[in-house]
């Protein structure tokens, strides 16, 4: 009943679709009558018309596709099938279109890019990783230049040194520009860093087009994007840590519920703890920070799995992402957590470095006035796609029919007679020439198969997402005659597989896959790497009681079942009632999988809403300090008053000495205590005095500084460095918060409602940092003018 309501559903979508493709269709046979020279003027002639407020991007739409169309046949020799014009509409209207592997997402991306650069404002194209955001981008600048758009590539392949940010001005000034997720988001968050106008170097975020959207706004959005300040007092408690979390025993001293990553002492561990490091009892202040190794010690130990969570490359901790199988390099663990990881690895220990800004994907895209999407997987996440961002997911119909075929799973009651089966299953394959692609979920495992097809003389093309250009190159061939390639899940992803004439006609690229992923959508994007495009081919899928996603998402006791076990596995094997148990276990396990999947991001958005809406603000107040003419209009009298006055409560607490120190730590070096009278029943009037000196101290440093243009640029840096070392703090203090909200739950209370709580509160203190740091840098501050006219400025 459900797949009927969306069919139909998604039949309504199109057919409002398909009578805007009507009218690009009817403009399409006019520009082919257009020469070369009328073609580009319509670039010209669309621009104005927006412009002059004459038409919207909606209302040329139609034609503006039928000329981008007609431009690529004649530049790129490649014609807009109509399937991908829809797919186009879908996107410019800010939704997510779903195409499946082989249709020509990267061609229809074109449409929307150049329609809404038209606009005059920066459009970005999305992609997972360098290489693909670098291909595409080289293919498509032709039929962009000769529409008359500039277009580049957002980031420098293998720099030798820091990037300036002229250079990045450069990189991004610029009608289209294609980029990926890790780097934009990074350039977003040192963009905002910026001390003057002028090095400021990202456009306004105004549309953006993101490919494999469910794996970057849905799969990626928990991992946050952080940039790194100076090293926090280092721990010395790992490795003392890592010895005692050995000696624990499971259900006796500490319990865990892996699937939402938790672990904790009970109460026999806290005892064993008390004892082994000879305190009365650990939860006193005094050991907070053994208490929080210990918690470090026992996630990494028993919550964190080796080629799968990580991997140890050039001797360093590399994060992969669980769901999607993608290396997240210059990604870390915070708060400890990567160094714990360290120990139990016996590597040596990192630095712990301080927070200076962090962002989610989530909250990246959404700072994009609009963006869309397109995926051959989104439909299964359409729900998540709504509640998050507010989309809908259409499917676009094939190009051709998909003709492939998606065999029933293969059952097995054990991970080594499935090993078995996989083998001899690829060597029949291959015994009749075909092409198979074998996949599985991790490089381990796909370092074994690749080993033993070559002991049993197959040979075969390794690739576990380590070099994408070169295993994009292999991947592209995996579908010629004879071919034997394994695969982890994300190796070559973004990459078409193409047939030889000869394999196409003995049946096309067998897919086989050794495990259902945690993530239904990714078994979808699997099947699909075989029958693209109409191509012939088939799918299968194995599975046993031992695949991960049963060990770790499944309640099912059937392995325990001792009279069960006793029974010959191949007679299990061929059993129907058999399979049809082990494959609703399977299925069930992949559900929960997914919905645990769901709840962590839906729990990763509300952790983030705090620092967002701080961000926001933060940003915004700088942007205004970054662009204002005469910052005397801030009012700095008023805002010293309110800072003396949250220093110097009226309770009777001021004395002159108290005072004394205050106007020597904060307002002046060279004060004359001699010529203060204090008065101890007036403090409006001790307040006042501190006004005086204020006052007196900024008018000294203006006099230092040559003419008012240099002068507002001491304000600015003095302001903006006040923000920017506040803000700094309070990032690096919430992102250890949310590390350790979970520890600090007293009963019942609910961790996020913690953390926004003490989020606000401090927000709150960092307010009173930001005023009272302004005013300190506005008074302490050694001002030196230099022979070319800049100020070098040495805050206290």
């Amino acid at each position: 009943m459900n797949l009927n309501v969306n069919t139909a559903i998604n039949h309504m979508r199109l057919k409002k679709l398909y009578k805007i493709l009507n009218k690009i269709n009817r403009y399409s046979e006019d520009m082919r009558q257009y020469s070369d020279e009328q073609l580009q003027d319509k670039t010209i002639d669309f621009k104005q018309q927006l412009q002059d407020g004459n038409a919207t991007l909606n209302d040329i739409l139609p034609e503006a596709y039928a000329v981008v169309r007609e431009a690529s046949r004649r530049v790129l020799g490649m014609y807009h099938k109509d399937v991908q014009v829809l797919g186009a509409i879908v996107m410019h209207q800010g939704n997510i279109s779903e195409m499946q592997t082989g249709e020509g997402k990267t061609l229809t991306a074109t449409l929307p890019l150049y329609l809404n650069a038209l606009s005059g404002k920066s459009v970005f194209l999305i992609t997972t990783n360098d290489y693909l955001a670098k291909r595409d981008y080289e293919e498509m600048k032709p039929l962009y230049e000769w529409l008359g758009l500039t277009t580049s590539l957002g980031f420098v392949e293998n720099p030798q040194g820091p990037i300036s940010n002229q250079e990045k001005q450069t990189l991004y000034h610029h009608d289209i520009i294609y980029t990926t997720n890790g780097n934009l988001g990074f350039d977003y968050l040192i963009d905002n860093l910026a001390d003057t106008k002028e090095s400021k170097f990202l456009p306004e975020l105004h549309y953006a087009l993101i490919d494999e959207v469910d794996s970057i706004i849905l799969d990626a959005a928990q991992t946050p994007l952080v940039i790194s300040g100076a090293p926090r007092v280092q721990s010395n408690l790992f490795e003392i840590v890592k010895a005692f979390v050995a000696t624990l025993k499971e259900d006796q001293d500490f319990k865990m519920k892996k699937t939402k990553r938790e672990i904790w002492l009970t109460e026999q561990g806290i005892e064993k703890a008390n004892t082994y490091f000879d305190v009365p009892n650990i939860y006193d202040a005094p050991y907070f920070d053994l208490v929080r190794n210990i918690n470090l010690a026992l996630r990494a130990t028993y919550l964190f799995d080796l080629n799968l969570d990580y991997i140890i490359m050039d001797g360093e901790i590399m994060l992969i992402d669980r769901i999607t199988g993608r290396m997240l390099p210059g990604t870390k663990m915070q708060a400890g957590l990567n160094q714990a990881l360290e120990a139990k690895e016996h590597l040596d220990i990192s630095d712990d470095m301080s927070v200076m800004a962090t962002i989610t994907f989530q909250n990246l895209f959404m700072q994009f006035e609009r963006f869309s999407g397109m995926t051959a997987t989104g439909k299964l996440a359409e729900k998540e796609f709504f509640d998050l961002y507010s989309k809908i997911v259409i499917q676009i119909p094939t190009s051709n029919p998909v003709i492939r075929r998606d065999l029933p799973d293969k059952v097995f009651v054990n991970d080594d007679d499935k090993n078995v089966a996989i083998l001899d299953t690829v060597i029949d394959y291959h015994q009749k020439h075909r092409p198979v692609l074998l996949i599985t979920r991790t490089a381990e495992a796909a370092e074994y198969f690749s080993s033993e097809l070559f002991n049993r003389h197959i040979p075969n093309n390794l690739l576990i997402a380590q070099n994408v250009a070169r295993e994009a190159q292999m991947i592209a061939e995996a579908g010629q005659l004879n071919a034997v390639t394994v695969a982890t899940s994300m190796a070559g992803r973004g990459t078409d597989i193409k047939l030889s004439k000869e394999v196409h006609e003995i049946g096309g690229l067998t897919v086989l896959i050794n495990e259902h992923m945690e993530n239904s959508r990714i078994d979808r994007q699997l099947r699909g790497r075989a029958g693209r495009q109409g191509d012939p081919g088939q799918s299968q899928i194995f599975i046993s009681l031992d695949d991960y996603l049963v060990q770790r998402w499944s309640d099912s006791k059937l392995k325990d079942n001792p009279s069960l076990m006793k029974q010959d596995t191949a007679y299990l094997s061929d059993s129907p009632t058999f399979n049809n148990k082990i494959k609703r276990i399977v299925k069930k396990a992949q559900r929960v999988s997914e919905e645990e999947g769901m709840k962590a991001r839906e729990t990763a958005n509300e952790f983030e809403k705090s620092i967002s809406t701080q961000r926001q603000l933060i940003y915004s107040e700088r942007n205004r300090i970054l662009n204002s003419e005469n910052l005397d209009d801030l009012d700095f009298e008023s805002i010293a008053r309110d800072v003396f006055n949250h220093d110097f409560k009226t309770d009777g607490s001021m004395t002159r000495d108290h005072i004394v120190r205050y106007i020597y730590k904060n307002l002046s070096f060279s004060f004359v205590d001699a010529n203060f009278e204090f008065n101890h029943q007036n403090h409006d009037e001790n307040i006042e005095f501190l006004i005086t000196q204020f006052k007196d101290q900024l008018a000294t440093n203006k006099q230092k500084i040559s003419d008012n243009e240099l002068y507002q640029q001491f304000l600015r840096k003095a302001v903006l460095k006040a923000i920017d070392t506040s803000w700094i703090e309070q990032v690096d203090y919430l992102q250890q918060l949310k590390a350790n909200v979970n520890q600090r739950q007293k009963g019942q209370r609910n961790s996020i409602f913690e953390y926004h709580k003490v989020a606000l509160d401090s927000f709150n203190d960092m307010e009173h940092d930001i005023k009272h740091r302004m005013i300190r840098n506005l008074c302490l501050s050694i001002i030196d003018e230099q022979q070319n006219g800049d100020l070098t400025i040495h805050f206290p």
